[in-house]
């Protein structure tokens, strides 16, 4: 994948005076999903001895660490994250749901993403193409049901970050939603059961077609009994 100049600028803005060079530099590069050799060669440097003799070490500090850009979160908090982004969510939600701490470019995230669906396409599957733009008006959603039982809509907690969102059938993304109201009561209003909403969370996450997706796998208080299910999630 090609880095934009926003990337380029960003991993300069990082280098700048920085203490140790070299470690930024192999952060930076995880952070972009690239390997180091393509971000030198975007940098300009025709190897890593030339990098070197342009930053040389620090014994003192003249400006900031180089600091961790992002801790490594589980793979389902990562799945979610990346569900999250397809719903339009802020991307500064986005970067603290896949263990960010501190501001990266919207290209960044969006290499990661890249990254992650080239490595688990199964699980991408389904997932849009592109992040959409958002909205700004929303038209109250019919309830309808599928052939399967599924609802139109329904809401569930996250199993993994504690959030509330909303799922839309046939969607490969949750949106998120203001805790005013318990996910059984919004549930309850929509006439959808926790069964359905079980289902819905788990074809959002699994896939439409898994059996995560089918409310028949699950029992009245919504919870999963049908066929185990290989890497639902995804190691990144």
């Amino acid at each position: 994948m090609l880095m934009t100049t926003d990337d380029l600028a960003w991993v300069q803005s990082r280098l700048r005076n920085c203490t140790n060079a070299r470690r930024q530099l192999r952060i930076c590069a995880e952070c972009l999903s690239v390997a180091e050799g393509t971000l030198l060669e975007s940098l300009g440097y025709a190897s890593l001895d030339a990098f070197r003799a342009a930053h040389p070490q620090n014994k003192r500090s003249r400006g900031p660490s180089a600091e961790r850009i992002y801790n490594p979160v589980p793979p389902e908090v990562m799945l979610e994250s990346i569900l999250y982004y397809y719903s339009g969510a802020p991307i500064s939600s986005v970067c603290r749901m896949m263990g960010y701490t501190q501001t990266v470019t919207p290209e960044a995230i969006r290499h990661r993403v890249c990254s992650w669906k080239k490595k688990h396409p199964a699980l991408a599957a389904g997932m849009p193409h592109k992040r959409p733009k958002p909205k700004k008006e929303t038209k109250p959603m019919k309830m309808t049901y599928d052939e399967a039982g599924l609802p139109a809509y329904a809401y569930a907690r996250s199993r993994y970050t504690n959030n509330i969102v909303r799922i839309v059938r046939g969607e490969r993304t949750l949106f998120g939603v203001v805790e005013q109201e318990t996910v059984d009561t919004l549930n309850d209003a929509a006439g959808v059961t926790r069964a359905q909403a079980a289902a819905m969370y788990g074809g959002a996450m699994c896939g439409w077609d898994s059996p995560m997706a089918d409310p028949k796998n699950y029992n009245e208080a919504g919870f999963y009994i049908g066929p185990e299910m290989e890497d639902k999630h995804g190691e990144e």
